[in-house]
């Protein structure tokens, strides 16, 4: 497998917490990953608001992904997050776990070297059982992304998301997308020091 890039930098990290301030700048600063993956036949999944998924299929189209063939050779999987984080109505760390696992494993059954993750994360702020453990998840996750090996963005809307959010989103993610620029974050802290007790994922 190739190298992963984002906004020009090659990834170290497999947990990527992306800031935007627009749906333009977000496509503008992602689509080069997006296309990269794209190009050398990667698996692409993308979780986003159920009724903005018409709207990120256009938005893939005009940065030149080939919808039609992509979504019908499996290569590309957009869900809607009522099909993922939010299943049955509410947000369940463990399950969220379970279905990423899974599916990077039918992924990498069908041949696909690597899965590239995305997911809009305005979920959170939905009055839904279990979302106030979002910030928990986030930090657990780094244990199933790193023993995947698989990259995942969770992109994050400024306008939407709060400084206390904002706060507890760099606590636990190892690189940030912010203002176009790819860094390590300085902010991060590993998840058994954040959460105060050993927590592996779920299928460790």
């Amino acid at each position: 497998m190739g190298d992963v890039t984002i906004a020009g930098r090659k990834l170290h990290h497999f947990h990527i917490a992306a800031f935007f301030r627009s749906r333009e700048e977000e496509y503008e600063v992602l689509g080069s990953y997006i296309r990269e993956g794209i190009d050398a036949g990667e698996k692409a999944i993308h979780i986003c608001d159920p009724s903005l998924k018409h709207d990120h299929l256009q938005h893939l189209e005009r940065m030149g992904v080939p919808i039609g063939d992509c979504t019908r050779t499996g290569q590309l999987e957009v869900m809607g997050w009522n099909d993922a984080y939010l299943k049955a109505g509410r947000f369940d760390g463990d399950s969220m776990m379970a279905l990423l696992e899974e599916a990077v494993m039918t992924s990498q059954a069908e041949g696909f070297s690597r899965v590239r993750l995305m997911g809009h994360m305005e979920w959170a702020l939905e009055d839904r059982p279990g979302v106030a453990r979002f910030a928990e998840y986030e930090a657990r996750i780094n244990h199933l992304l790193n023993r995947l090996r698989q990259p995942a963005i969770c992109i994050y809307d400024l306008n939407r998301f709060d400084g206390s959010a904002v706060m507890d989103v760099l606590r636990t993610h190892p690189y940030a997308l912010v203002d176009g620029v790819l860094r390590e974050n300085p902010f991060y802290v590993p998840p058994e020091q954040l959460l105060g007790t050993s927590i592996p994922d779920s299928h460790a």
